[in-house]
């Protein structure tokens, strides 16, 4: 057994106090002159030899309570080493609603370990037969984040029953060292699912993500507001309203034709999307207090400092080894235009198609298309990477802590108990 904080053990000093206290008591009483002791009653034997019987019990009881409280400082734990499992089965919660799948895992769980493919890999129990599958941990698991912390299994190799979602991964291939066996439940149907419906005046844009043979694509239909009956439309589809875009120029470089340039390009924008676009000059007065409001997008022809903004915000910074007109800066929502306009490179850069990127046509499609997105992944390309050097025995970790609060706890009763029978 080893201590997390041992330093608290030189609190075991404190048993001196209720030794210190028992002692004390046992120090001599007064003597009182009486004139007879006539008519004083010899105590009895038995009864003082059950006082002082109380007495000792206590004094230990209370010698093991601050001994415990001073253990339970200095967080006893017990280290062992245990051998890694041979292999382990990890289950993609929403494959539990397959009533096939939940037959097979629950065939596996008689002999073998099987957890839940989420945050902290959850121990899969045959009883519990509802997953909250809504929390998106659990709905769209990140497969590769949660391959990283494979190694908490503590598994020689791992089998992995998952959907393969293309949702489901995002950024660097990991490298572990246990060797997973992926083994993917192709649930891929043809689906057609209207995921957002936006509002112009007397007519609906209907955005529609459909799904066939594993191949994703969007698809648009304009349809008049009366016809929406005919057309069936989810509870939870995103429903926008389609705003006024509003652009800002605040120019003091004054580069020949730049503003008129962009504004072409918004104006030509605004009649693709059929979104009215409204032009305005950014005055200098309405720089104080560095911060914009009630706008969508300011262009900054400027090398003065940038006012805060949480919309999009244009700024002109030349940069010749860009390889767009328009790119992402490294702060949220700022993007860069990196060379002086003209004619020549609008048409051969398709400026109007980077403007693009500055405004937001669906900024909460990301998170619905990650609900209806059932698309899988090959298996060759979700497999993690495996290194060598895996090791067959992990160092397994027992806090006692919280044996010792229950130890403490009984003997703080025992200890009431025992001091109420002493007083009576």
């Amino acid at each position: 057994m080893s201590f997390v904080n041992p330093t608290y053990l030189w609190s075991l000093l404190g048993l001196l106090v209720p030794i210190a206290i028992h002692l004390w008591n046992k120090s001599e009483g007064k003597t009182i002159k009486v004139g007879s002791i006539r008519l004083i009653k010899e105590s009895q034997t038995s009864k003082s030899s059950r006082l002082q019987f109380n007495e000792f019990i206590l004094l230990l009881l209370r010698i093991i309570l601050v001994s415990l409280i001073c253990f339970i400082l200095a967080a006893p734990v017990s280290i062992s080493k245990r051998s890694n499992l041979e292999v382990a089965y990890v289950v993609e919660p929403s494959l539990l609603k397959l009533n096939s799948i939940r037959t097979l895992v629950d065939s596996i769980n008689k002999n073998n370990e099987v957890y839940l493919l989420a945050k902290d890999f959850p121990v899969y129990a045959e009883e519990k037969t509802e997953f909250d599958t809504e929390k998106k941990q659990l709905e769209n698991p990140q497969y590769w984040q949660l391959a990283q912390q494979f190694s908490k299994l503590h598994s020689d190799s791992l089998v992995v029953f998952s959907k393969g979602k293309v949702s489901g991964i995002k950024g660097k291939r990991p490298e572990i060292s246990q060797k997973v066996n992926w083994i993917l439940i192709d649930s891929t149907e043809s689906t057609s699912e209207i995921i957002e419906v936006t509002t112009f005046k007397d007519s609906l844009e209907l955005l529609q993500f459909d799904i066939v043979q594993n191949l994703g694509r969007f698809s648009k239909q304009r349809i008049a507001a009366k016809d929406i009956d005919g057309y069936s439309i989810p509870e939870n589809v995103l429903r926008t309203e389609l705003d006024t875009i509003r652009v800002q120029f605040y120019d003091d470089l004054k580069i020949e034709n730049q503003v008129e340039y962009l504004k072409a390009s918004f104006s030509a924008l605004g009649k693709y999307l059929k979104r009215p676009i409204v032009f305005s000059e950014f005055e200098q007065g309405s720089l104080s207090g560095r911060s914009i409001k009630n706008l969508d997008i300011l262009v900054w022809l400027s090398q003065k400092e940038i006012p805060d903004s949480d919309d999009k915000i244009l700024i002109f910074k030349p940069n010749i080894y860009a390889e767009n007109l328009i790119e992402k800066t490294a702060k949220a929502g700022v993007f860069q235009l990196t060379d002086t306009l003209h004619r020549k490179n609008i048409l051969e850069a398709h400026l109007a198609e980077d403007l693009l990127q500055l405004i937001d046509l669906h900024p909460k499609i990301d998170s619905k298309i990650a609900e209806t997105d059932t698309r899988n992944i090959d298996k060759s390309i979700l497999a993690p990477v495996f290194k060598e050097g895996s090791k067959s025995s992990y160092m397994a970790k027992f806090d006692w802590t919280p044996w010792l609060w229950f130890a403490f706890l009984v003997v703080f009763i025992i200890e009431r108990i025992v001091s109420k029978l002493r007083e009576q």
